[in-house]
């Protein structure tokens, strides 16, 4: 399982989590990161391969799919994370950081890999054969109240400790916008079986990411015990982290 856009350190209860349940977790790492690594990190990011990720590069995207592969030999599932809090904590002075930058960083990277996912799961099919467990795409979203929700709402200013800026909300929102149509895209496809998750803080599974991931695998395996497909709807709807069982679903607006 392919955990991207939540890099270490930040991804690491989110590794933990999905190696407990029996995964080979990779978990992707900016160069930084991975150059200044010292003894404790190694420790703690021992249940996980970290995987370098330059976000804002197509080139590097294509790179990690490949790091992936040379790890743990295949990627079966990969899950794209948009924690919008964690953005709007690095974006929040926006006076001294370019859009363009915001824009690369916090969207067009989630459609390069995205993209490279689908082509790398349609050519192992291709090559090696349907098995008839479909990959899993997972887009995972948390929201958060953005500056203009705390004009229409002030009360909003008390659900997070840092509002989402505009470029960060934007981006939220494109990144919203992309999974569902993503998943709408992928509705008939045999190969390819996109799940969208949302989650908040409220959320008592959510409040731990290591319990996240963990609800996620488990989530995954009940819809590979399932004698049928999920419908449509259901492919593109978000389902609220914690949900009990894919024919039970929590329905997220």
């Amino acid at each position: 399982m392919l955990i991207a856009g939540k890099e270490l350190p930040a991804g690491r209860d989110l590794a933990s989590g999905a190696s407990l349940k029996g995964r080979t977790t990779l978990v992707t790492a900016d160069q930084a990161y991975l150059q200044n690594m010292n003894a404790v990190d190694a420790i703690a990011d021992n249940a996980s391969i970290p995987v370098p990720w330059n976000r804002t590069s197509s080139l590097s995207t294509r790179s990690l799919i490949l790091s992936c592969v040379n790890a743990a030999g295949r990627i079966d599932d990969a899950v794209l994370v948009f924690d919008e809090f964690l953005f709007s904590t690095k974006y929040k002075n926006l006076a001294e950081i370019a859009p363009d930058l915001v824009c690369d960083d916090l969207i067009l990277s989630y459609q390069y890999l995205t993209t490279e996912l689908i082509n790398r799961f349609i050519n192992m099919h291709k090559v090696n054969g349907v098995t008839g467990v479909r990959n899993k795409l997972v887009f995972m979203y948390r929201a958060n109240p953005s500056v203009a929700d705390a004009v229409v709402s002030p009360g909003a200013r008390t659900e997070t400790p840092s509002l989402s800026p505009y470029l960060v909300a934007a981006a939220g929102a494109a990144f919203k916008a992309f999974a569902e149509n993503v998943a709408a895209s992928l509705v008939d496809n045999q190969i390819v079986l996109p799940i969208l998750v949302a989650y908040d803080a409220s959320n008592e599974v959510a409040r731990r990411d290591a319990s996240l991931s963990g609800w996620l695998c488990d989530y995954i395996d009940q819809i590979d015990a399932m004698k049928h497909d999920l419908t449509p709807k259901q492919k593109v709807t978000w389902v609220k982290a914690g949900a009990r069982t894919p024919g039970g679903f929590s329905l997220f607006h």
